[in-house]
């Protein structure tokens, strides 16, 4: 049998739960989304449900912790032979610049001065080693021990695994960072709670999350038959347990005690305008504007502060 075949057999019959209500507002009132699934290109038993309030949108059901788990293996996710992203080493090397800038975003922001920050989903380890670099404080958290043992043969980094997160002290960080984990978290509201409290008095929160499928982009390929949508039942396809839109993000912001201080669904770093080049141009070129416009742009960026509290700077 094909190898192939054998690896979505795997991910089909993976240890499954079920998520009725909306971790955002906590409605009950749910349903299906039929379209959505396709677009994941979902097979039996998996599906999506979206809340009737707020427009949030789950896996459900959904693999469980011990089913992520297998999920997030080198065989499975982090560059083995069926692993999705195919090249998944190359596709964070070409995050370190962008990683730079949000440093420096948050330096400006925060002051100069060494900040003490806590990457939360590290993966293998770039952000910590950047934000080292830049003289930070840095603490990284990472669930998958395939990812940890990258981090310390590449980096010399130990990240925290999650059952050593009860060891970290509370209200000492300036900087919670987490790009692109929300949207693999089993219950976000709580962990933004647990986030807040990690917070000292004027420290933030920075969320990244993809804003999937009801980005400009995607649709605009959808409608040119251009892709859009997950090409295969794979990984990629079970990796995001929730799908977030803007209005929906800040709202669980909101019910876990922060206020959003700064929101963009566009991050002109990642679509640079140098070196030049015509997908660069195209890409600044659509996006900036959709994200003034409708908020339409392919990302969600989020700093969000306890309420109550003002920035130092």
């Amino acid at each position: 049998m094909n190898k192939s075949v054998d690896w979505q057999q795997a991910l089909a019959s993976l240890p499954l739960e079920q998520v009725l209500d909306c971790n955002a507002c906590g409605s009950r009132g749910t349903s299906r989304d039929e379209r959505w699934a396709q677009l994941l290109n979902l097979r039996p038993p998996y599906a999506v449900r979206r809340c009737t309030h707020c427009g949030l949108r789950w896996l459900d059901p959904r693999p469980s912790t011990d089913g992520y788990g297998r999920l997030y293996s080198d065989e499975m996710y982090f560059g083995g032979t069926s692993a999705s992203p195919s090249n998944y080493a190359r596709l964070v090397s070409t995050r370190h610049g962008y990683f730079n800038a949000r440093l420096q975003a948050l330096e400006v922001m925060l002051g100069p001065a060494p900040l003490k920050i806590l990457d939360f989903g590290a993966a293998s380890g770039d952000f910590v080693a950047i934000a080292r670099r830049r003289g930070h404080a840095c603490d990284g958290v990472e669930l998958s021990k395939d990812a940890r043992r990258t981090a310390r043969s590449a980096y010399g980094i130990e990240l925290l695994s999650g059952e050593e997160v009860g060891k970290l002290p509370t209200g000492e960080y300036d900087v919670v960072h987490m790009n692109h984990v929300l949207e693999h978290m089993p219950d976000p509201a709580s962990h933004l709670r647990w986030c807040h409290d990690q917070l000292k008095p004027a420290g933030v929160v920075v969320i990244e999350v993809p804003q999937q499928f009801d980005n400009a982009l995607d649709r605009l390929r959808r409608a040119l038959s251009s892709g859009g949508r997950n090409p295969r039942f794979d990984a990629y396809s079970l990796h995001h347990t929730y799908f977030f839109s803007p209005g929906n993000l800040a709202g669980l912001c909101r019910r876990a005690g922060l206020e959003v201080v700064r929101h963009r669904t566009f991050n002109p770093a990642a679509t640079p305008l140098w070196p030049v080049s015509l997908r660069n141009w195209i890409l600044y070129g659509l996006l900036r504007p959709v994200d003034a416009i409708a908020a339409a742009g392919n990302i969600i960026e989020i700093v969000a502060a306890p309420v109550g509290r003002r920035l130092a700077h």
